[in-house]
């Protein structure tokens, strides 16, 4: 129970600083959103569905995920894998 609220806080915490830290110019913002992302579709499910929904709604953007998904680092592979509306 703790270590799933420690880890929800975090998530969200990761997310609103890669939010915050975005318009600067190294990318550190992105893979803090990503990091954040992924934490949080693991502790809470409706954020694993919301973002299910936005891959079924916008396609291109999905199989563009897909297919670049083999060169990024595991976490975020998983965030792609767990997310993909095509897999059951």
């Amino acid at each position: 129970m703790i270590r799933r609220s420690v880890k929800m806080v975090t998530g969200v915490l990761l997310l609103l600083l890669g939010i915050i830290i975005t318009p600067m110019p190294i990318p550190l913002g992105i893979i803090l959103i990503i990091l954040g992302l992924s934490m949080l579709v693991s502790t809470i499910p409706r954020v694993r569905t919301f973002l299910q929904f936005l891959r079924r709604r916008y396609r291109v953007f999905s199989h563009k995920l897909n297919s670049i998904k083999h060169r990024l680092p595991a976490f975020a592979r998983q965030l792609i894998e767990d997310t993909d509306p095509d897999q059951p």
